[in-house]
């Protein structure tokens, strides 16, 4: 097999799998680590082809918009909201994290509850719900994101302990939650630490994404919520580190704990 022929299969197989290792093209390919590393270099000038260690990954990454070109509405994240209000109880305390998925959910909040957030939208949410107890974290307002952040904010995380984390995620790998900014990231982590449980919540279009800052790894995740299933270099996270895989397609609901 020639080489333009083996970077058309690997092409294929890392959009199907997420991920391929310089170990696996030796191996599939009975060639030498040289020349695997190679194919790599070649792969990894293709659209969409990203080299990591020891591999490469696919990353049809979507631009970075700001937090009012990403406020439109948007039916999957409307669904997967409403089945994410599904899993909160009765006086439990919550962090929200900031986002347009959050402010969604935040509009089915309909029970007693404590809930920390960084987030103005989500506040503004919330404002008319007097069965909610809210507090809103200090810190510096960032405009892009419409998001509270920074170090006073991080400090002020770790004085309460919460039930329940809600995490957007900018981008998902099988490294797990990645960001678009090291205070984001920062926070991220701050809210999982300080809570009993976490739960992330992401349309597909997030899948084998990757941004700068690491957030969470899929150690610290308990819950995932999202509209197709992942691919496998993702699944293989998921199921090592028995995270809840809820799959909320159209009208349907599929819940994998063992995949």
């Amino acid at each position: 097999m020639t080489q333009d022929e083996r970077l058309i299969e690997l092409e294929a197989y890392v959009k199907a799998q997420g991920k391929v290792t310089l170990d696996f093209i030796c191996q599939r390919y009975q060639i030498s680590s040289d020349s695997a590393r190679r194919d790599l270099v070649k792969l990894t000038q293709r659209p969409g082809m990203i080299r990591i260690r020891g591999g490469a990954i696919y990353s049809d990454r979507p631009p970075v918009l700001t937090y009012s070109e990403r406020e439109s509405f948007d039916p999957i994240k409307e669904q997967l909201a409403k089945h994410a209000a599904t899993l909160i109880h009765d006086n439990d305390i919550l962090f929200l994290d900031a986002g347009t998925t959050t402010t969604t959910l935040a509009k089915h909040l309909d029970r007693p509850l404590h809930v920390i957030t960084n987030s103005i939208e989500v506040l503004s949410e919330l404002r008319e719900k007097n069965q909610i107890r809210k507090c809103l974290l200090g810190g510096e307002f960032d405009d892009f994101t419409h998001a509270i952040l920074g170090l006073t904010t991080i400090a002020q995380i770790k004085n309460y302990a919460a039930d329940k984390a809600i995490i957007g995620v900018s981008a998902l790998s099988d490294s797990g939650i990645t960001a678009n900014t090291e205070a984001d990231a920062l926070l991220k982590k701050a809210m999982a630490d300080q809570s009993k449980l976490v739960i992330c919540i992401t349309s597909h279009q997030k899948f084998n994404t990757q941004l700068m800052y690491h957030a969470l790894g899929w150690a610290e995740i308990d819950y995932l919520i999202t509209d197709k299933m992942p691919p496998e270099d993702i699944c293989k996270q998921i199921k090592h580190y028995q995270v809840e895989l809820i799959v909320k397609q159209n009208t349907t609901l599929e819940v994998n704990t063992a995949i």
